[in-house]
């Protein structure tokens, strides 16, 4: 699977990073118009905001909610520290970083860019002997030591597939997820996405309730005007399809949903999905 390389630096002072994204400076600006999709939206600072593929991490900051806290921190605390940006001091209310020794040199490799702008790539840590903004097929090694892989790996994030990751990679990822499982690790030890959970249990940060984060997006966006249940999965649109793996098999993402009153979870794993 190729990609447009693209060298610069890691930012974290000023922003609030979860596991799944972080503020990149390209070295040569240049390089972001080679990437397909709406061009990215660059700050000031000329630092965009990088949103790693194939995971997603706990909601940190998602309509003024936050999921499990302890392991929404841990997921940014990851990224942060295999990234080496150093000496993080959030904070008090952990809504953003106002210390950090960031600036740190890496490298991300990327093909296009989401609905906001934003970039979805692998990320590194460090140099890669290539020319900076060349296209490169992304060989098995190296994508061990990108941090998606690694986070998968930890049990920090969940795998969170889309149609354009290969599938060679995507099998790579969901082995990470496995081995996160089998050894308890992370969100693993705690995760009630397909055991069941209390709907309510979601904003009681003593509950430590974990479940995948495409779920808890979609009930606090219903929830946020509405106060009963009842009409939850009918909100949700039609056209939010997914591939179940490995029956190959097409769903409506609503209809993995089962909701028992104020009990919900999925039918499916997460790492048996791929969203169309």
């Amino acid at each position: 699977m190729s990609f447009i390389l693209i060298k610069g630096t890691f930012h974290a002072m000023g922003y609030s990073p979860d596991g799944d994204s972080i503020r990149f400076k390209a070295d040569n600006l240049e390089n972001w118009s080679k990437l397909i999709g709406i061009p990215p939206v660059l700050n000031e600072f000329n630092h965009v905001q990088i949103r790693l593929i194939g995971i997603d991490s706990l909601e940190t900051h998602f309509r003024q909610c936050k999921q499990s806290i302890k392991w929404a921190l841990s997921a940014s605390d990851f990224l942060l520290k295999y990234l080496e940006i150093d000496e993080v001091k959030w904070h008090e209310d952990k809504n953003i970083i106002i210390k950090a020794k960031d600036n740190i040199q890496g490298f991300i490799l990327a093909k296009k860019t989401d609905q906001h702008g934003r970039p979805l790539a692998f990320v590194f840590k460090g140099t890669i002997d290539a020319k900076d903004g060349d296209i490169l097929f992304l060989p098995i090694d190296l994508f061990l030591h990108s941090v998606n892989y690694q986070s998968l790996l930890y049990g920090e994030s969940y795998p969170t597939y889309y149609r354009g990751l290969a599938p060679t990679l995507r099998k790579k990822m969901t082995h990470a997820v496995n081995f996160a499982k089998k050894e308890n690790k992370g969100v693993w030890e705690f995760d009630s996405t397909n055991t069941g959970f209390y709907v309510w249990d979601l904003f009681d940060e003593e509950k430590n309730m974990v479940i995948l984060p495409k779920l808890f997006r979609r009930l606090v966006s219903y929830l946020e005007i509405n106060q009963e249940l009842e009409g939850f999965k009918n909100s949700l649109v039609k056209s939010e399809k997914v591939l179940i793996l490995p029956s190959q098999t097409k769903k409506i993402f609503r209809d993995i949903i089962i909701q028992e009153d104020t009990i919900f979870k999925l039918s499916e794993l997460p790492e048996n999905l791929v969203y169309l």
